[in-house]
């Protein structure tokens, strides 16, 4: 329980901070009226505590729900609470001592998503639905998202994917045209920012590796699926995990990383200290989410450099699709005690269509729900930068075996992320490290369809192009 609270702590401090941030025009709600105290003198206090790891859209979001503290006629109150680190650590001892949070924030972590799922952590929430909202998100619907065997958990009202983030200004300092569109390009282009500026403390790329999951399901996923390949090292086409796809990508990051052209100290560079390099002029490249860095840039780590977006590089030029990631929804834990208002609180502010349209225009997300869509104006911070958005190569995969059910891809030994960051930084021979990994993923794989926890997925006629056939 000291763990809890010690984390509990450090998300409360780094809270405060975030807040304290400035923001956009549009990041603060419209009041809809003279303020009220919460619920009136005679409604019953209801706190509802929030756990999310997102820092990117914090200080948009505190805005918002302090009006709802303020105004909301149903005594409710939401404690918002931010995990800065250690985020699964803390659920595990939360819920392993019934003392977890009533409202999870999940941003497309499917394997936290899953994994909690189907330890009976959180509450099903197609009874609270109307018929109107089911029809109305019936799109967003996705097995191993946001959904498990028919029952949905939340509703990810907003869409993401990886995107190149680079600075103009420094690409035309060195005379560099355009982003690169492959791999060769990328690490090519690199070395010339970091040849021509390293002595003025510019490099031409960084990554957060300091998290390997975190930087290379944002990066090296994508770019591989961009390529034709797989997804998190899972070949829908044959039915079974293929890392072989990687090789090339890794490759290049290897240069980077291993010749002195990557940002000095990536190796232990969180996301947020990345950002506030490249927002300093000091990085030329780095590849993100499209749904929260461009917002990044506006509020919590203003700038004013020249930046821009571009979409990943692949393997050879051609480009196949990548997938979006649904993202930002908010999960109802069984623990709740009042299960009924913490969907009134989801529903009222969290999928409320002033709130969704606002963090949109804010360049925080790209809005999933369609009626939407034709509603939203372009966020201000992505004019110019139409590549932040989703475009036609941005399309919906399916979930993995380890993303339908976490417990049936349960590998020996360090996960692929792990391992294909120890690869790009210098770590053995690339072709052999692939196999080992490719064999370990396949091994548990079997052995989790073994003991019923999983199945085989094969898709005849898989096209990485046009992934839903």
């Amino acid at each position: 329980m000291k763990k809890v609270l010690s984390v509990l702590l450090a998300g409360a401090l780094a809270m405060s901070t975030l807040a304290g941030c400035g923001s956009t025009q549009s990041s603060t709600p419209s009041s809809g009226g003279s303020a009220q105290s919460t619920g009136g003198d005679n409604a019953e206090k209801t706190t509802l505590v929030l756990w999310t790891r997102d820092r990117a859209d914090a200080s948009f979001i505190q805005p918002w729900i302090d009006k709802y503290n303020e105004t909301n006629k149903d005594g409710i109150f939401i404690d918002y609470q931010m995990y800065t680190d250690n985020f699964e650590q803390a659920l595990d001892m939360a819920y392993s001592t019934n003392s977890g949070p009533d409202l999870v924030g999940v941003s497309g972590m499917t394997d936290i998503f899953t994994k909690y799922v189907n330890q009976g952590q959180y509450v099903e929430i197609d009874q609270y639905l109307t018929d109107e909202q089911r029809a109305r998100y019936k799109s967003l619907v996705s097995n191993g998202i946001d959904a498990i065997d028919g029952k949905l958990y939340y509703i990810p009202v907003f869409g993401s994917t990886g995107r190149l983030f680079y600075n103009e200004g420094i690409f035309e300092k060195c005379g560099i045209k355009e982003p690169p569109k492959t791999m060769a390009e990328l690490t090519q282009t690199a070395k010339i920012i970091t040849d021509k500026l390293k002595g003025e403390g510019v490099y031409g790329f960084a990554m957060n590796l300091k998290s390997p999951s975190s930087a290379l399901q944002r990066s090296i996923d994508f770019i591989v699926q961009r390529s034709g390949g797989s997804k998190q090292g899972y070949d829908f086409g044959k039915g079974a995990y293929d890392f072989s796809m990687y090789e090339e990508a890794v490759k290049e990051f290897r240069t980077i990383f291993t010749t002195g052209i990557a940002f000095p100290g990536c190796e232990s560079l969180d996301i947020d200290p990345l950002r506030t390099q490249f927002a300093a002029g000091k990085i030329g490249m780095y590849i993100s989410w499209s749904h929260a860095d461009p917002g990044v840039y506006a509020s919590q780590f203003p700038t004013n450099e020249k930046w821009n977006v571009a979409q990943l590089p692949t393997i050879d030029g051609k480009v196949y699709s990548q997938s979006i990631q649904p993202y930002k929804g908010y999960m109802i834990t069984k623990t709740c005690k009042a299960p009924e208002k913490a969907w009134k609180a989801c529903n009222d502010l969290f999928y409320s269509d002033d709130f969704v349209k606002a963090y949109h225009e804010a360049g925080l997300g790209s809005v999933m729900v369609d009626d939407l869509k034709s509603q939203v104006k372009a966020p201000e911070i992505l004019k110019g930068k139409e590549n932040g958005l989703l475009g036609a190569t941005d399309k919906f995969w399916p979930a993995t075996p380890q993303e339908l059910n976490s417990q049936a891809v349960i590998v020996e030994g360090n996960d692929q992320y792990t391992d294909l960051a120890g690869m790009i930084l210098g770590t053995g021979d690339i072709k052999a490290g692939l196999t080992a990994l490719t064999d370990r993923y396949n091994a548990a794989l079997k052995k989790g369809i073994q003991e019923g926890k999983g199945k085989e997925l094969k898709i005849a006629n898989w096209d990485p192009a046009n992934p839903n056939g």
